[in-house]
């Protein structure tokens, strides 16, 4: 009769006694169990009488087997257990005892081979430890509506990293505003200055607001292309020290923004306005 044995994951097995003392493996969880050497074996058949010797021919008609007698009966053969070549092999490949698994899936629990590092059933990476999505099918390994939803949500996030791009990119520049003040607040300074200039009695002194303005607004712009073109030198900096103090030379400075043209082109741009634009206001605060 069978030994039954329970595993620790539960299951109950049943092993033929003909294993007995010998390592199977568990069809649930794959453990290796040593069946007990003590366990239920299978009793020999008992001895049955001897074969009688073949009796003469007789000339009576034989008599039914139910009324022969005891001794004249053959002896019953004795049942011959199955080989382990046939009947077993096959009860054990039902019960998983001869699958030979080299990897599971610690995520689907699917076979894998040895070597594999990514499982073919669901996709997860055994090194990385993350489920990969790229080698799925539509429609086989994954349904439709699944994949139509991966996709609504990649391109939500697309949409809201642009959208986050575009709100950090508005409105005015923090030295765009401070240079904007700074001119709104020198031409109310230079107004109260120039009507307390014509207030007085005896008229001494001449004031010329217009130049005090234009060399107040030409030196803020010039300060802020200053500003432009030290960020040059700054990003050269960063990049290579060597490069950084080349960049100090204006020609070296020009063919380092050539050199990098997506990423300094914005610095030179203003640089230059802004250069050009203080330039005219000093002309006319120096002028006559």
């Amino acid at each position: 009769m069978p030994i039954t044995i329970k595993c620790q994951c539960g299951k109950a097995l049943k092993i033929p006694d003909s294993m007995a003392g010998k390592a199977v493996k568990c069809p649930g969880c794959a453990t290796v169990i040593k069946v007990p050497a003590g366990g239920a074996t299978a009793k020999p058949a008992a001895p049955g009488a001897a074969a009688p010797q073949p009796a003469a021919p007789q000339p009576a008609a034989p008599q039914p087997a139910a009324q022969r007698p005891a001794a004249q009966r053959p002896a019953a053969q004795p049942v011959v257990p199955a080989s382990a070549d046939g009947g077993l092999d096959d009860m054990f490949d039902e019960e998983g005892f001869s699958k030979q698994v080299g990897k599971v899936c610690p995520a689907c629990a699917a076979e894998m081979s040895a070597g594999a590092v990514l499982c073919t059933k669901c996709g997860f990476h055994s090194e990385h430890g993350v489920k990969m999505q790229a080698h799925m099918t539509a429609g086989l390994d994954i349904d439709h509506g699944t994949l139509a939803l991966m996709k609504a949500e990649q391109d939500m996030a697309k949409e809201t990293a642009m959208q986050d791009k575009l709100v950090k990119g508005a409105g005015m520049p923090w030295w765009g505003l401070a240079l904007t003040l700074f001119m709104i607040i020198s031409g109310i300074t230079i107004g109260v200055i120039a009507v307390n200039t014509s207030r007085q009695v005896d008229g001494a002194g001449e004031f010329n607001a217009v130049g005090l303005f234009a060399l107040l607004a030409g030196s803020a712009f010039a300060l802020v292309a200053a500003g432009a073109w030290a960020m040059i030198i700054v990003h050269a900096f960063k990049a290579d020290r060597n490069q950084g103090l080349l960049s100090i030379l204006p020609p070296y400075t020009l063919y380092y923004v050539w050199k990098n043209l997506k990423a300094t082109w914005r610095y030179l741009a203003v640089a230059v306005v802004m250069g050009g634009i203080a330039g005219g206001l000093l002309s006319v605060a120096g002028g006559p």
